[in-house]
C-alpha cells in the first residue's frame, strides 16, 4: 500500500451493484453507428443498439436517438484492481477515474469510517463502481501501521485520536488465533465485500516480529493467514493479500488466498524476489489471479530496472504456467492508466493483452457476478470510445471521446 500524501492522511485518519435484467422487446432505445467494436481480440465495424440499460444487436421498436461515434474505437471501460480511496472528498477522485476511463474499482484496504463517508457517492451510473476490503490484517507494528501512524508525527491527529481509533477501527492487529476471534464479528459488522491480509518478509517472521527496526516492513504472521482464509469462507468472502517477497506469494497461495494484490519485486537481492514453476503452478492450479502494480513504487527508475531484473522473470513464469493477471496501480491519487503505461514501456506485453487485461479480465475479476467486460448483447451497457486504435498504440487508450455507463452517456467536468 502506497503513502498517501500529507492531506489524503489526515482525512484518513479523520475521518454489488446487481446485473441489469434482459427486457423482453424494449420499445425504445439508442443507435450507435459509425464505430468499431472490439470483440476480444480485433475491432469490428458495426451498428450496436442501447436500451433500458443494456446492449442490443438488433433495434428496439423505436429509436430515440442516433450516435455517431465518428469512427471511433470502441472498448469495454477499464478497471483497477488495486487502490486505496482514502480521501473522504471523493468527488475529484471519481473524476479522475472516469477521466481515464476507469469504471470498476477494488480498494484493497481502507477505514470504515471512509468507506461510509464515499459511498453514497459510488456504484451509480455516472459513478465508479467500488468494492472494498475495509480495514487490512496485519500484525501489531506492522505494514500499513506505520503509514496511519505518520499522521500524529505530522500533526494532523492527536495521539489520543489514534490511540482510541487505530485497532480495530483503521486496521486490524493481531498476533493470535484468539485476537482474530475478538476482532472477527465487528469487521464482518462493516460489511466488507473481501478480506486484504498483509504478509511483509513473513520467511522472516519468526526474527523481526518483535524488533522496532522492522515496524512497517512486517506483516501478519503467515501461520494466522489459513484461520482467516477459513473465517473468509464461511462468510462467502473471498481473501485478497498484500505481497512483498516470493516467500510472501508463497505462504499466501499455500494458505488459500484467492487474490495476491501485488507482483513480488522490490530493493533487495533479486532471489527474495524472483517466483519459482512450483510457485506459479500451485497459484494456477488453485485459481489464484494476481494483480501487477508495477508502478507502486513512484519511481521511474526503480520500476524501470525491476521491470528487468524481477518483474520481467515473475511475469514470465506466471503466464507460462497460465495465471490470470489484473491491472492494479497501488497509486492514490492516480489511476491504472500509470500502471498500463508502465507495462507496456516494459516490452513485456503486446497491446492486445494489455487491452484485454485492463477491459475485459480485470472487471469481470472484481465483479464476476456481472455481465462486463464485452460489447455483447444482454451485457451492460457500459463503453468508451477512443479516437485512435490501441491495438496499434495501448496508449491510445487515453484519446476518449466518449463515456457511457450502463446506457448513461457520462459528462466530464472542465
Amino acid at each position: 500500500m502506497q503513502r498517501p500524501g500529507n492531506a489524503l492522511l489526515a482525512l484518513w485518519l479523520l475521518a454489488g451493484v446487481s446485473a441489469p435484467q434482459e427486457a423482453a422487446a424494449p420499445a425504445h432505445g439508442v443507435e450507435y453507428r459509425g464505430g468499431s467494436w472490439f470483440d476480444g481480440s480485433k475491432f469490428v465495424p458495426r451498428i450496436m443498439y442501447v436500451a433500458d440499460g443494456v446492449f442490443r444487436s438488433t433495434a428496439p421498436a423505436q429509436i430515440d436517438s442516433v450516435v455517431d461515434l465518428e469512427d471511433g474505437y470502441v472498448v469495454p471501460p477499464f478497471a483497477d484492481a488495486h487502490q486505496h480511496l482514502v480521501d473522504a472528498n471523493v468527488a475529484p477522485t471519481i473524476q479522475a477515474f472516469l477521466r481515464d476511463g476507469v469504471f470498476y474499482v477494488q480498494d484493497q484496504g481502507n477505514a470504515p469510517i471512509v468507506r461510509r463517508a464515499i459511498e453514497p457517492s459510488l456504484n451509480r451510473p455516472t459513478s465508479i463502481d467500488y468494492v472494498g476490503a475495509n480495514q487490512g490484517w496485519t500484525s501489531p507494528g506492522g505494514h500499513p501501521v506505520e503509514v496511519i501512524e505518520r499522521g500524529v508525527t505530522l500533526g494532523f491527529v492527536q495521539a489520543d485520536y489514534l490511540r482510541d481509533h487505530l485497532d480495530p477501527g483503521l486496521v486490524m492487529q493481531v498476533e493470535s488465533a484468539a485476537d482474530i476471534e475478538q476482532r472477527w464479528p465487528g469487521f464482518l459488522a462493516d460489511k466488507p465485500d473481501f478480506v486484504k491480509v498483509y504478509l511483509m518478509n513473513s520467511e522472516d517472521h519468526a526474527r523481526i516480529h518483535n524488533d522496532p527496526q522492522f515496524k512497517g516492513n512486517r506483516g501478519i504472521d503467515p501461520a494466522l493467514v489459513p484461520e482467516i482464509v477459513s473465517r473468509a469462507q464461511a462468510a462467502g468472502l473471498q481473501v485478497s493479500a498484500h505481497v512483498y517477497t516470493a516467500a510472501d506469494f508463497r505462504n499466501a497461495v499455500e494458505a488459500g488466498v484467492q487474490r495476491i494484490a501485488h507482483v513480488p519485486g522490490g530493493r533487495g537481492p533479486d532471489a527474495r524476489f524472483v517466483l519459482t514453476d512450483e510457485d506459479a503452478g500451485l497459484a494456477a492450479e488453485l485459481g489464484v489471479t494476481v494483480v501487477t502494480t508495477v508502478s507502486q513504487h513512484r519511481d521511474d527508475a526503480l520500476t524501470a530496472r525491476l521491470l528487468k531484473t524481477q518483474y520481467a522473470k515473475n511475469f514470465e513464469v506466471l503466464r507460462e504456467h497460465g495465471v490470470t493477471l489484473l491491472v492494479g496501480s497501488d497509486l492514490f491519487p492516480g489511476t491504472a492508466a500509470t500502471e498500463i503505461a508502465a507495462l507496456a514501456g516494459s516490452g513485456l506485453f503486446d497491446d492486445l493483452e494489455l487491452l484485454r487485461m485492463w477491459c475485459v479480465t480485470t472487471p469481470r475479476a472484481i465483479f464476476p457476478e456481472r455481465r462486463i467486460g464485452a460489447l455483447e448483447d444482454g451485457y451492460e451497457a457500459s463503453l468508451l470510445v477512443l479516437r485512435e486504435d490501441p491495438l496499434l498504440d495501448i496508449l491510445a487508450t487515453r484519446t476518449i471521446s466518449l463515456r457511457v455507463k450502463q446506457g448513461v452517456p457520462i459528462q466530464m467536468d472542465r
